[in-house]
């Protein structure tokens, strides 16, 4: 790759795994803290979010870091590439938010489909149990993998070393274990969801049933709307790791992305819809769900209320007073000396004086 392709996908992964970690932990934060927000399908949102979050962090090594330093050789390289630098642990979460949405859309059916059914009801021992579930069969799928994968010193990267007949295999696991199959249930199951909330006919006359209709048409869309997301970041990868194992493509588009190695640029754009994914969720909360929005933003102006009550708190504590002049400012206090030169303010209680210095 180019100085400038490289610089360019640094600067788009970058920008991704800011708005991923930010928007992500507000969610995760919301359902903490809010009880009226503890409900078992929030709690499958955060339990996605908290997928998300750690896919992009994994994902940091490989995507960013990778050319800053020279990768260890030997057991040691072995041992980064089957934990870090290969991204293997991102791969773990990225299968955890697949099985989570996978019961997201259980819990949908169950819930619209057969609310009465306490067997199809999640508790929050169920709800426990589940979660464990899928962090474990996660860890479990991507053992295989794990397992053959090694430094090769010659090429200066990670690689699968594994036969022929084991790729094939590999990849077509991850196709219809990942991809179809899921996608595939998710879109039999938000079938009969949406023809339940849309088209039965059924005309709902008390005012607490049309509201109650109304927040499982919400919800549904919310699910459903980040369902298709995920389709359409994940499946062009897992199409063409198919295709290539199989050797039904030869795609010698090669464009450098560590030391070293290469990789097509299909597969770099593939990674960066991947990514794109695990970011776009919290935004699809925050534009669909009120509930979600609404917390979100009251969390954020929260956090700005109190930074700036303890700057001025702590400078009323010190006896502190400001004198404006000109274009400086001189804050004094007790032994603290803090200015600021060529500063034009319309009122100084909305600003921040953060260059400090002890008299």
């Amino acid at each position: 790759m180019t100085s400038t392709a490289d610089i360019t996908f640094k600067v788009l992964f970058s920008f991704m795994l800011s708005v991923n970690f930010l928007g992500n932990t507000l969610v995760i934060v919301v359902v903490q803290r809010n009880r009226r927000m503890q409900t078992p399908m929030n709690y499958l949102l955060a339990n996605l979010a908290l997928a998300d979050l750690l896919f992009a962090l994994f994902f940091i090594p490989r995507r960013l870091l990778i050319t800053e330093f020279r990768h260890p050789e030997g057991w040691v390289g072995d041992f980064l590439c089957k934990t870090f630098t290969h991204a293997n642990l991102s791969w773990v979460a990225s299968i955890a938010a697949v099985i989570t949405l996978l019961f997201i859309a259980w819990e949908r059916y169950h819930a619209i489909i057969h609310p009465h059914n306490s067997r199809g009801r999640l508790t929050k021992k169920r709800l426990r149990k589940i979660i464990i579930f899928i962090w474990i069969s996660s860890v479990i799928f991507l053992l295989p993998e794990t397992w053959v994968i090694r430094y090769d010193e010659t090429k200066r990267s990670c690689i699968f070393d594994f036969p022929v007949w084991l790729g094939k295999a590999d990849s077509l696991m991850w196709l219809f274990a990942i991809g179809l199959f899921p996608l595939g249930a998710m879109g039999i199951l938000y079938g009969r969801v949406v023809r339940r909330l849309w088209f039965t006919g059924d005309h709902v006359a008390n005012v607490s049933q049309r509201t109650l209709l109304k927040s499982r048409k919400r919800v549904t869309k919310t699910v459903l709307l980040i369902t298709v997301v995920l389709g359409i970041s994940w499946l062009p990868n897992l199409i063409y790791y198919f295709l290539e194992m199989w050797l039904l493509i030869n795609d010698t588009t090669m464009i450098v992305t560590n030391i070293g190695s290469s990789e097509t640029l299909f597969r770099v754009v593939s990674y960066v819809l991947i990514s794109i994914n695990s970011t776009v969720n919290p935004i699809i909360y925050a534009t669909q769900d009120r509930a979600f929005r609404r917390h979100m933003w009251s969390m954020v102006t929260k956090c700005c209320r109190n930074r700036n009550n303890k700057v001025f708190g702590d400078l009323k504590e010190s006896g502190a007073c400001a004198t404006v002049s000109g274009a400086a400012i001189a804050l004094k206090g007790f032994g603290v000396e803090c200015k600021l030169a060529e500063c034009k303010l319309e009122d100084a209680q909305d600003n921040h004086l953060d260059y400090c210095s002890e008299t």
